[in-house]
């Protein structure tokens, strides 16, 4: 027992080194993405916008975002600043994902190593977040996406842990203490976000089909099995329905079947975007190489009649194959919705029978060596989320002094609304002066607006005359002054 818990520490420390030198790398490669994204601040004004005690009227996306901000909120009472909360939760969200990934290793027994499995699974994902670089890599940038808040880490944790207790089902664990976890993840993932319904809910359901029709699990388990994911599926989705008034996304907008070989097409593009570099070979060679073994694993695992592992490696087949499907149907260009590409393939690593037998000193030479990274890491961590952006700070310093209330496009004032003490000092509109409703408080009061915000990312403003403004340079912001000028708003839209 005492070795057994010895060596689940050693596997939780093992990926808390490899959190750590992946989130060194993001932060210092990918800082924009982590910190003043336009999507990615959304958890963050949130959680501000509540420990202040605002109204809330929030206008949002599809997804909800409610384990993300739980997690952010809990995070920023630390004291850490936003930069600080926002790299701590990137830690976080990578230790979540080992822990999902050691869930579906299963327990201890003869002829496994599931930590060790489940270590190595880690560290492949974790390979593939470093080759994702934006320094190194064009094209796809799938895995590196965990570390944020918003781009689906709940998600993608909450589809590890369904597949996790799943495999204890086949294993034999009590079904009174298992399916109702399993339910509350399910309902909870799929109320925050219904991409969890094609992400895990649907190749779930075809791993029992395939299980139960080969007679590799009994007729009773299959049937709760079912009955609990698509129930839970289903009440997740209904309790969306208090959430109404704040999901302002038409289906429209990502249902366009019409669009499939847009879609098709776009897919392609950034495929060849990616095996322009060795970074993205490497990252393409790694994703296929774990998609095959999922393959190869399922069959050899099938034929052994070892149907635990059998259903795990179909779930990681059957899940980036419809998370494709679903991409292409969509007619979206939204690619971070193949996401099982990169975070269930790697499972295979942690369920296989294991092949070799690491030596005792070359793991510790390895653990060593992965200890010594680790602890190089932080600085460099420290560094980037410390880093001052003195642009930012500019913008920041003007309106607070101001005491006015200005107005900027979505990617240019998401960043400058946070870095606000009052965010409601911004008003987020478009390009034509209508106040856009998209990812953010629509409780707050909005105008009278006297100055804009640009940058490259601004689309020039319509019908707005400028002569008379002074305009304020903030490096890569310019901020238009119009004095005692009033811009008129437009009706809202989002």
């Amino acid at each position: 027992m005492m070795q057994r818990r010895a060596a689940e520490v050693a596997g939780w420390g093992a990926a808390l080194a490899l959190a750590l030198i992946a989130v060194a790398v993001v932060a210092s490669t990918s800082s924009w993405l982590l910190y003043r994204d336009g999507d990615s601040v959304v958890v963050a004004l949130m959680a501000d916008s509540l420990r202040r005690g605002d109204s809330q009227d929030w206008a949002l996306s599809p997804v909800l975002f409610l384990p993300e901000t739980t997690v952010y909120a809990a995070l920023s009472f630390l004291g850490l600043g936003t930069t600080g909360s926002l790299t701590l939760n990137a830690v976080v969200n990578l230790l979540a994902v080992y822990g999902g990934i050691r869930l579906v290793a299963g327990r201890s027994r003869p002829g496994s190593r599931p930590v060790t499995g489940s270590v190595l699974a880690f560290a492949a994902f974790v390979a593939l977040v470093l080759l994702e670089g934006p320094g190194g890599m064009p094209g796809f940038h799938l895995a590196l996406l965990t570390a944020t808040t918003t781009y689906y880490s709940a998600t993608v944790v909450g589809t590890l842990v369904t597949v996790g207790l799943f495999r204890r089902l086949l294993d034999g664990a009590p079904t009174v203490r298992v399916v109702p976890v399993m339910v509350g993840v399910v309902a909870i993932s799929t109320l925050t976000n219904p991409l969890f319904v094609g992400w895990c809910v649907g190749p779930v359901a075809v791993a029992v089909g395939v299980l139960l029709v080969g007679r590799r699990i009994v007729p009773r388990l299959a049937v709760v099995t079912l009955l609990a994911v698509a129930g839970a599926a289903a009440v997740g989705y209904l309790l969306r329905g208090f959430f109404a008034a704040n999901i302002v996304a038409a289906g429209g907008n990502y249902l366009r079947p019409d669009q499939a070989g847009d879609a098709l097409a776009r897919l392609a593009g950034v495929l060849g975007d990616t095996v322009v570099s060795v970074n993205g070979l490497l990252w393409l060679a790694v994703v296929l190489a774990l998609f095959a073994a999922s393959v190869v694993v399922a069959v050899r695992s099938w034929r052994r009649r070892d149907g635990v592992v059998a259903a795990v490696c179909v779930l990681a087949v059957v899940a980036p194959l419809a998370a494709t499907a679903l991409v292409v149907v969509a007619g979206t260009d939204a690619d971070r919705y193949l996401q099982p590409w990169v975070f269930l393939p790697v499972v295979v690593l942690a369920v296989a029978p294991p092949v070799l037998s690491v030596p005792r000193a070359l793991s510790a030479i390895l653990a060593g060596a992965l200890a010594v990274a680790a602890i190089a890491a932080v600085p460099v961590t420290v560094a980037a989320a410390s880093r001052p952006d003195a642009d930012l700070a500019c913008v920041t310093r003007w309106v607070e002094a101001s005491g006015r209330t200005g107005a900027g496009q979505f990617w240019t004032v998401r960043a400058p609304k946070l870095a606000l003490t009052d965010p409601s000092h911004l008003v987020q509109v478009d390009n034509t002066m209508r106040p856009y409703d998209w990812l953010v408080n629509r409780a707050e009061r909005r105008g009278p607006v006297t100055f804009l915000i640009q940058d490259a990312a601004t689309i020039p403003f319509a019908g707005v005359p400028t002569f008379d403004a002074t305009p304020v340079r903030c490096g890569r912001y310019t901020i238009l002054d119009f004095g005692s000028r009033v811009l008129p708003l437009g009706d809202p839209r989002n």
